[in-house]
């Protein structure tokens, strides 16, 4: 479903991982670009003008991806689906990361019951590092929809749409049961005390207002 919501836009187009830097250079290329204008679109004016050949990725992309001689139009759709491409291999990392995560989870909690605790620590150590793959990889996602254009709610659309969980606890201490709550009896439990209201005088001598 995250994937889906991704793609919407750029439809299903195939793109090679060594793309990817490439939209950002395509942002910072066009000095004034028109607020209307996609960041396809003017990617596809510096592709179609073979005369800039100071930017390696443009000639990349000339080489090996997009046919400059190609009309405007297809250089921008071929360009549209590369970058639709990019970011739905993006989001696939996140998710698998997060999939790791809950795999390691489920054996954790399994654990704990089993009062297994160092292999429990174990199992949130992988937790945790799954988890740290999964905020790097949702960082690369929000920095390759900053640099296609996505600059109004990129923040928490990406964080909405890909929630990661906390962290796990790696201390014993923190993992095994508190033995001193255990031991307690119910006289032992301290019983908060139940405020005692006088009558109308008592509060007038409380306040000074006769002193």
């Amino acid at each position: 479903m995250h994937r889906a919501k991704i793609l919407h836009r750029f439809g299903q187009c195939s793109l090679h991982r060594r793309l990817q830097p490439m939209f950002a250079s395509f942002s910072s290329s066009s000095s004034s670009p028109t607020s209307k204008e996609k960041t396809w679109e003017r990617s596809a004016k510096l592709v179609k003008n073979t005369d800039a050949t100071n930017n390696q990725y443009l000639d990349k992309i000339r080489s090996e991806t997009v046919d400059p001689a190609l009309q405007i139009k297809t250089i921008e759709d071929e360009l549209c689906g590369a970058i639709g491409k990019a970011l739905g291999k993006q989001g696939d990392k996140i998710l698998n990361a997060v999939r790791e995560m809950k795999e390691h989870k489920l054996r954790y909690d399994q654990l704990l019951l089993e009062a297994s605790f160092d292999e429990a620590i174990d199992f949130a150590t992988r937790y945790n590092e799954a988890r740290e793959r999964a905020i790097k990889a949702r960082w690369e996602l929000l920095v390759h929809r900053q640099a296609v254009g996505f600059t109004v709610g990129n923040h928490s659309y990406v964080h909405n749409a890909f929630r990661i969980p906390d962290a796990l606890p790696v201390n014993l201490d923190e993992l095994k049961p508190n033995n001193d709550m255990q031991r307690k009896t119910p006289s032992e439990e301290v019983v908060p005390k139940k405020e005692k209201f006088g009558d109308q005088l008592d509060w007038w001598q409380k306040i000074g207002r006769w002193k």
